[in-house]
């Protein structure tokens, strides 16, 4: 389905975006000389080669080999364009699907909570945000607003407190529908704000 494909890539260009930013920043950081440009993109190159190597990136693998002929261009500064391609991201009017991709990479942001698609018989991992994938492709409509409420697991023992930051975030409104204390054992309903 679309609409999955579409959250893979957005989630892998997000996570490498924000990853290889956040490399750069950290090497920078450890240097006591200031660092121009080409150390920056050379920096960049050696992340981004083996993230091109990597199978689960390999929808974004044009993306990957874009950014690394920007940092190989004599006049090129890939850590400028990686920080214009998130201020494009912020400045997108979403619809429905691409706002839950938002609400999923804000949940990220500010809990540090990875999202994964659940299939059938895989074992889940505790602190993991589980979306259900007949839900995703149920949810939303072809132009991709959502239609129904969506459902989210996680076992993570602050799990009620999620209610209040996915209500923060604006675009939704979360209930929690169940709830087992004993496990820490969550199933979250999200619908949008209209």
């Amino acid at each position: 389905m679309q609409i999955k494909r579409d959250f893979e890539y957005y989630k892998n260009l997000h996570a490498t975006v924000s990853h290889a930013l956040l490399h750069l920043l950290s090497q920078v950081a450890m240097s006591q000389r200031y660092c121009p440009t080409s150390s920056r993109n050379e920096i960049l190159i050696k992340f981004l080669k083996i993230k091109l190597k990597d199978a689960r990136l390999a929808n974004i693998k044009k993306d990957i080999k874009l950014m690394l002929v920007v940092a190989r261009r004599k006049d090129g500064c890939l850590e400028k364009k990686l920080y214009e391609l998130n201020e494009q991201a912020k400045k997108t009017k979403l619809a429905g699907a691409e706002k839950f991709y938002s609400l999923l990479v804000y949940l990220y942001d500010q809990e540090r909570l990875e999202s994964r698609l659940f299939e059938e018989g895989s074992v889940t991992e505790p602190g993991m945000l589980y979306i259900l994938e007949d839900h995703i492709d149920h949810c939303f409509d072809e132009s991709g607003h959502q239609q129904a409420p969506l459902s989210m697991l996680i076992q993570l023992e602050r799990a009620p407190e999620l209610i209040d930051v996915i209500n923060r975030h604006g675009w939704f409104m979360a209930e929690m529908n169940e709830w087992n204390a004993m496990t820490h054992q969550a199933h979250i309903v999200i619908h949008p704000v209209t």
